[in-house]
């Protein structure tokens, strides 16, 4: 057994203590992304003969060990045959409730053999992680144009539409694997009246959680997780019924079309413009108006060389930036629903740092109207697509732009140290720094950092002037002091959002010497 190996079974057991030498390097044990098959042998055995009460705290090792035999089988995916049905077992064992059987899943999946994708379809047809985000993991290697025989799954893996958590998973893998000619019949195809039936009971729940109102925040947090996932289920059953060409799913496709979900909507238009019904490709047209909808809408209508049915006027750059930038906000790690209102104020085109060629910027101002109050920003799109939580309309276009290229940049001789990493050369210089702004006539509120940029340093405080009490960042440097006010909104910047701006203003004014006026 090889040192490596045996260190890494002993912390598995427990037998080495978890703050020893060298157990707080996270890449101490990413060898096993390239052991060998007596390696992974072993490490299967000893997670084979774990107890039950396996303990929490050393739960980051069998993490470790799970996540890295997957990136190892990702490179190299052959494994004894023998040692398959041991992995099934395992999983069988573990049970629904262990955190990290799904982990195990990427074993047989990247494997890819026959043997193991049949074990693969039996644990989703039988006993499926009870997460979707878990189960996509073990999807994951087969959405990838790997070499493996597809028709293993199946139909096996159809036996799993029945649980919840994996449905839009294996529609989507089936949808996937007939678009790109994997399989020459879309493996769904002879179930094609279940899946139309699926559709009509998740688009009648959907619309009865539109009609729903005055839900406390637990039962809307609900709701929305059960919106979720019936969305994603309603998007692969669209996919799946246009690829089968099924007609007798076009009422159903018809009813999606009177949801107010647009994202739905742009689905069931484009499944019923593919089985070469005209409402469909109308309705394609009607989305690209709404900019939420409108790239979504846009591909579809370029799928099916519909193009031309939309109007120009959503078709040019700036609609499609709008749409971008809808999309973006829409997304559930931003606001989860797409802005009430939103406004060009700001288009140029720009030499951008990290960028050979000049980018063309647009800058969208948005709005949320909630019952709490109304949120406003702007959002960029371009070399990047972002939006800020602090209130950027106070500021003008050149500001916002260059607040997004501060948040940006990227590299080596730009950062930042905040005061609990000072060194004494660095208390020194920040009480230097701090001493200037308090006879300049501010007075500090709180120290945030020290920013390094090419060279130069600079402190980053909250601070009020003295003279107005006008509270606000002030960014001072060995020669200048910049202050960035905090008026104008009820969410101004603050000292990070400040800097951004100020590291910003100088990296775009090198880039556009002759254009950009800061």
């Amino acid at each position: 057994m090889s040192d490596r190996l045996n260190e890494f079974l002993l912390q598995l057991s427990g037998a080495l203590p978890d703050n020893g030498p060298g157990s707080g390097d996270p890449h101490r044990f990413h060898w096993i992304a390239a052991a060998d098959e007596l390696e992974i042998s072993a490490i299967l055995m000893a997670l084979e003969h774990l107890p039950d009460d396996f303990p929490r705290e050393r739960r980051i090792y069998l993490d470790s060990a799970l996540n890295l035999v997957a990136m190892r089988l990702r490179e190299d995916p052959d494994l004894p045959l023998e040692l398959i049905p041991r992995i099934t077992a395992l999983y069988r064992r573990w049970g629904a409730e262990h955190p990290l059987r799904h982990l195990l899943l990427p074993w047989l999946t990247a494997n890819g053999t026959i043997e193991a994708l049949s074990q693969f379809a039996d644990l989703i047809a039988d006993d499926p992680p009870n997460r979707t985000a878990a189960a996509a993991v073990g999807f994951a290697p087969l959405m990838r144009d790997g070499d493996f025989n597809a028709e293993a799954l199946y139909p096996r893996l159809l036996d799993s539409l029945q649980h919840l958590s994996v449905a839009a998973l294996v529609l989507d893998l089936s949808n996937f694997l007939f678009r790109t000619g994997r399989l020459t019949t879309h493996p769904a195809a002879g179930v094609s009246g279940q899946l139309i039936d699926l559709l009509g009971g998740i688009t009648t729940r959907l619309g009865k959680m539109e009609e729903t109102s005055e839900l406390t925040p637990e039962k809307l947090q609900v709701m929305r997780a059960q919106v979720s996932e019936g969305v994603a289920m309603a998007v692969a059953l669209c996919d799946a019924l246009a690829l089968i060409d099924d007609k007798n799913a076009i009422g159903k496709l018809n009813q999606v079309l009177e949801l107010s979900h647009r994202q739905l909507q742009c689905e069931a238009a484009a499944a019923l413009a593919r089985m070469g019904v005209e409402e469909g490709t109308k309705h394609l047209a009607e989305m690209a108006k709404h900019p939420v909808a409108r790239l979504r809408a846009l591909k579809f209508a370029e799928e099916i060389d519909q193009l031309e049915s939309i109007d120009e006027e959503w078709k040019s750059p700036v609609a499609r930036a709008e749409g971008e930038l809808a999309l973006w906000l829409s997304q559930e790690t931003q606001f989860g629903l797409p802005p009430h209102e939103l406004e060009l104020v700001d288009q140029r085109e720009l030499s951008w740092p990290g960028f050979d060629d000049p980018q063309m910027c647009y800058l969208f101002k948005y709005a949320f109207h909630m019952p709490a109050g109304s949120f406003h920003s702007l959002g960029m799109v371009g070399p990047l697509t972002h939006s800020f939580a602090a209130d950027l309309t106070p500021w003008k276009p050149e500001d916002a732009y260059a607040a997004f290229a501060g948040w940006q940049s990227e590299h080596q001789d730009i950062f930042e140290s905040e005061p609990g990493e000072w060194q004494e050369a660095q208390k020194q210089l920040a009480d230097s720094l701090a001493t200037r702004l308090q006879s300049e006539g501010y007075e500090i509120i709180q120290i945030i950092k020290l920013g390094y940029f090419f060279g130069d340093v600079r402190l980053v405080a909250v601070v009020r002037q003295v003279v107005g009490a006008l509270p606000g960042v002030a960014v001072a440097d060995l020669r200048t002091t910049t202050f960035y006010s905090s008026e104008g909104t009820d969410r101004p910047i603050g000292p990070h959002e400040a800097y951004m701006m100020h590291k910003g203003r100088e990296l775009l004014a090198s880039f556009n010497p002759n254009t950009f006026g800061m």
